[in-house]
């Protein structure tokens, strides 16, 4: 095997990966081996078409992020291109996906990636046995799981979202809705496209020598793999249904607002008028006879009752007057009993 900087290899033992350094003797040919390459150089990829016999454009295919998932068999190994999710950008809340190369030979399995993902837990077995269709479909495995603890974490980030939404009045909540809405979708395309591969898989498990254990363990992915695609079908159906609802809540806010400030413009409009005139030589002729410490009290106090009379008369000014309310609050109306048909 060629390696470079990107390049790690382990063998299984035991049910587990162990890490192997280069330069130890005899651990290739003793065990079967696994190898995984993150963004293979030219050298690299040279080494594996022309030395391992992996098909240029499926090897491509495991570094082109939009690329389907699917399985191929070739004269001396399976190839097998899998959909997992990426890490999330915290900024903006994007979720994204990825893809990786999974090459199985008889006794090796050459993985290749374009980025640094955790592949599998080094600490649990390495799927169901210690053969290279094991660590393959652990690898599989893995992926459904990130897919389902990425969705769910979709849910609790949208459901933060909506608090915010419900008095937010610009577009940063809104901007990270929508970013979630187009992550959801590309999840479901990729859990789609794993949906494939495990039909395949389910379909060819002689054909790719699985055993009893492995084919067991492939069933429960299917059925995790279902899972997951009714929850993602389901969030992305509630964020896109609820889109033009929480449009409309930012909208509604903006509008209480400008309701408000407009309330404050027709309380202190009259008063601006009248201050006006009470802080000209005027007033001070009319109340001559009246000390000012006495005169000027009064008209602030008058002042003050002509506000809150105007405000009184103009608070609910857009407000439904039917409209059934209890303690501030909005209820349905009570229903009225039924009478009995005599």
């Amino acid at each position: 095997m060629i390696h470079n900087d990107n390049t790690v290899e382990y063998k299984i033992s035991g049910g587990k990966l162990e890490a192997v350094e280069n330069n130890t003797p005899g651990t290739r040919n003793d065990s079967p081996s696994v190898v995984v390459y993150t963004k293979p150089s030219e050298d690299v990829l040279s080494y594996l078409v022309n030395t391992m016999s992996i098909d240029e454009h499926t090897l491509n295919s495991a570094l082109d992020n939009d690329e389907i998932a699917r399985l191929e068999f070739e004269p001396n190994h399976k190839a097998a291109i899998i959909k997992r999710p990426k890490g999330f950008k915290d900024l903006s809340w994007e979720f994204s996906v990825s893809s990786i190369g999974v090459f199985v030979f008889e006794n090796s399995l050459i993985i290749v990636q374009n980025e640094s993902l955790p592949l599998f837990n080094l600490n649990k077995t390495a799927g169901r046995s210690d053969t290279v269709n094991g660590v393959f479909l652990n690898i599989l495995y893995h992926s459904i799981n990130q897919f389902l603890r990425n969705i769910k974490l979709i849910n609790q980030v949208s459901n933060a979202i909506e608090k915010n939404i419900e008095h937010s009045l610009g577009n940063k909540s809104l901007s990270s809705m929508f970013e979630l809405q187009k992550s959801l979708v590309y999840y479901q395309s990729a859990v789609q496209s794993n949906t494939m591969l495990l039909n395949k898989l389910k379909m060819n498990t002689v054909k790719l020598g699985f055993t009893e254990e492995e084919e067991e363990f492939l069933d429960d992915m299917i059925i995790e793999n279902k899972q997951c695609e009714k929850l993602v079908d389901m969030y992305s159906s509630i964020l896109t249904g609820m889109s033009d609802a929480r449009v409309s809540i930012v909208n509604n806010n903006l509008a209480i607002l400008m309701k408000k400030l407009t309330l404050i413009t027709l309380v202190f409009t009259p008063l601006n008028i009248l201050a006006s005139i009470g802080g000209m030589s005027e007033y001070t002729a009319f109340t001559k006879a009246i000390p000012w410490t006495i005169s000027y009290p009064l008209f602030i106090v008058a002042l003050t009752a002509i506000g809150y009379i105007i405000w009184f008369f103009i608070r609910n000014i857009g407000e439904d007057e039917n409209e059934p309310k209890r303690n501030g609050r909005f209820r349905l109306p009570e229903r009225k009993p039924k009478k009995d048909k005599k």
